[in-house]
């Protein structure tokens, strides 16, 4: 069985700073603890759902973009124990690592040092977590080194497309997970460069020879959220067949075998 369970599903500048919608990413719980962009809350938003930071083994991170980021640093000394072991994974954009023209990178050397690896990993690069594999997959944004993963499990595959623009190759890197789990920061007709939006979606939904099972939204714009993003889910839904959710913080996919199940878990504690 695996869990991924939300910290947030929030995304861009004015969500991030408004916290409209929490920006905290997500966790993965395999054969090993995962945590994928751990934008601005994901610490606090850990312990509120009793996903202890301190149990990680590895961190990946898209790009640099601080709703994205912002909070590695210390889920990596969680991971660490306080900075005190060294041990765990950290896989990211090569922005995130080296920083760019624009930004200095989102960790640190003392960081870097107490990790087990770092990987920045071009796209088709593998990397194995436990039982599990990553295969690195690419996007097309505005920070030019963000990666997304299609997640090899023994229960079928989850996707991540993280922010891009919409273009026709992502077909062949998703096509077949079972779970995907997209940006998808604009509702239709507002699409805007970099970032995909419902009517993104669709196309590459329809295009799709073997749809996912569920896809869930995250990443939601302030655009997108006072549209209705729950109304959106219901239109890609309804134009492509495929089950669509709108990530919320605690909104939690169970993977098995036989089924995928969904549910809203109560916060365990309030920080």
């Amino acid at each position: 069985m695996i869990e991924i369970t939300f910290l947030g599903s929030g995304g861009g500048r004015f969500i991030t700073i408004t916290q409209f919608r929490s920006t905290g990413g997500f966790h993965i719980s395999a054969s090993r603890n995962i945590y994928v962009d751990p934008g601005p809350g994901a610490l606090v938003r850990s312990w509120r759902y009793k996903l202890d930071p301190r149990k990680l083994d590895a961190i990946f991170v898209s790009h640099r973009h601080v709703d994205h980021c912002n909070d590695l640093e210390v889920m990596v000394e969680a991971m660490t124990g306080g900075a005190l072991k060294k041990r765990g994974v950290l896989i990211a954009s090569k922005s995130v690592v080296y920083g760019d023209e624009e930004h200095t990178p989102a960790i640190s050397q003392y960081h870097i040092n107490v990790l087990e690896s770092v990987h920045i990993p071009e796209p088709g690069s593998k990397i194995s977590i436990g039982d599990e594999e990553l295969l690195i997959t690419p996007s097309k944004h505005s920070d030019p080194t963000t990666i997304g993963f299609r997640m090899r499990t023994s229960f079928g595959d989850i996707s991540y497309i993280p922010d891009t623009a919409y273009f026709d190759d992502l077909i062949r890197w998703h096509d077949g997970a079972r779970v995907l789990i997209a940006a998808i920061t604009r509702p239709r007709d507002m699409g805007i460069p970099y970032h995909m939006s419902t009517d993104d979606a669709v196309e590459m939904l329809k295009s799709m020879e073997k749809k996912p099972e569920v896809l869930v939204m995250s990443h939601i714009g302030m655009k997108m959220h006072f549209a209705n993003p729950y109304k959106e889910a219901k239109y890609i839904e309804n134009v492509t067949g495929v089950k669509t959710y709108v990530a919320k913080e605690g909104f939690r996919v169970t993977v098995d075998k036989k089924e995928i199940a969904v549910r809203t878990l109560r916060p365990a504690r309030f920080v």
